[in-house]
């Protein structure tokens, strides 16, 4: 604002000046501020046209990586029109998450983000790339930018600036670690298993028909079976002979929601998740996902039905990689209010630093249903005592070990 107001000021120095001149006929005074106007007002054009027709790009090697890994970045400049620009400054927003090698980095406003800096001169139609790597070190959905650019006239009297927003993005997945890195056992990590639900019957893969026996379940009859053959006839199905595993994801780290959230409880919530899910799909268990968080792009808990389908883990980790702090309801209540619809005989995997009272009353009716029930804690005490059959696996003092490693604890 001081500048323009400087450069205003100029202007209006010459136009004095060449009234001046008239009125005293001094014809040098006159020519002297008529080339001093025209100056400004070629540099105030130059100006009005310096940031037209420039575009600035970032190209990504890749999108979606895991906590650890690099990714590279072709950051372009373009300047598509006859008139060369002085200066150029670009100053792009970036995740404060990711590390840049050999960049030029500052802080910014937003305590989330670092600025990476360029500046240079282009002459006309020419586009200048800059290549970095730079690391991922903390799960999570980031946006790139945007982008703020300043240029100007060659002389340097005028400055423009605008600000330009693009469409690039970074998923970062949950770090996963090999089960028995956590402390579950290498034969059966999620216990005790009958070659998965064979004794239940899919109710996805009907098979045909049959008389009604004391004791079938209503929602099996088929009324217009029953009406035709004036004689109850209840459906049936094929056994299933797949595994079937559903992931709750407890995200709720306290008692209560305004106590805030422990970010230590959460990060392992969320690696042992992912590590959970990824042993499922290479065991071709058919998996399924369930939680109270919701992820960043989303206004509802996490709910993906079992599949066994290529993609299901995909969807599993990017959910995983975006999931917010805050739950929205505590688990014992949600849990308690959607196991039933799970499929029969499922095994159920509650990965949680902090199990009420009410959460053990929950999973005990599971498991006198038919449900196999397996616990991984990662709170820092003792999970609470649960009901027989239950599995549980205390895997805080593994988290502790990698934490200390700085293996895997966010940044």
């Amino acid at each position: 604002m001081l500048n323009q107001l400087w450069h205003d000021l100029w202007i209006i120095v010459f136009v004095v000046l060449i009234l001046i001149g008239l009125f005293s006929g001094q014809g040098l005074v006159i020519g002297f501020s008529a080339m001093g106007l025209l100056v400004a007002g070629i540099s105030w054009m130059w100006n009005r046209l310096s940031l037209q027709e420039v575009t600035y790009e970032r190209e990504l090697s890749q999108q979606r990586v895991f906590i650890g890994e690099e990714i590279g970045i072709t950051v372009s400049l373009s300047n598509r029109k006859p008139l060369p620009l002085g200066s150029v400054r670009a100053e792009d927003e970036m995740p404060k998450s990711v590390i840049f090698v050999e960049a030029d980095m500052t802080g910014s406003h937003n305590p989330e983000a670092q600025i990476m800096r360029h500046a240079t001169s282009m002459g006309w139609y020419e586009r200048i790339r800059w290549q970095y790597q730079f690391k991922c070190t903390k799960r999570g959905f980031y946006r790139l930018g945007p982008v703020r650019l300043e240029s100007g006239d060659l002389l340097g009297l005028f400055k423009s600036t605008i600000e330009q927003r693009g469409e690039d993005y970074i998923l970062v997945y949950p770090k996963i670690v090999p089960l028995p890195e956590l402390g579950l056992p290498y034969g059966r990590p999620l216990g005790e298993n009958k070659g998965g639900i064979r004794i239940y019957e899919d109710a996805s893969r009907p098979m045909g028909l049959r008389d009604y026996n004391l004791g079938d379940p209503l929602k099996i009859v088929d009324w217009k079976a029953t009406a035709r053959m004036q004689q109850l006839q209840v459906r049936t199905f094929e056994p299933s002979s797949t595994m079937t595993l559903i992931l709750v994801v407890a995200v709720d780290t306290t008692a209560h929601y305004w106590e805030g959230y422990s970010p230590i409880f959460l990060e392992r919530v969320i690696t042992a998740s992912a590590s959970v899910a990824s042993y499922a799909a290479e065991q071709q268990y058919s998996v399924g996902l369930f939680s109270n968080g919701t992820p960043v792009l989303a206004d509802r808990p996490l709910r993906l039905s079992a599949s066994r389908s290529n993609e299901q883990l995909s969807f599993i980790l990017e959910a995983l990689a975006t999931v917010r702090p805050i739950a929205m309801g505590s688990m014992d209540s949600q849990l308690g209010e959607n196991w039933q619809k799970f499929p029969l005989g499922a095994t159920i995997v509650i990965v949680s630093g902090f199990i009420t009272e009410d959460m053990a009353d929950v999973l005990r009716r599971a498991k006198a249903s038919g449900y196999g029930i397996v616990v991984l804690y990662v709170g820092d005490d003792d999970c609470p005592q649960m009901a027989d059959g239950i599995v549980v696996h205390q895997l805080n003092d593994h988290f502790a070990r990698m934490e200390l490693e700085d293996e895997f604890a966010p940044r």
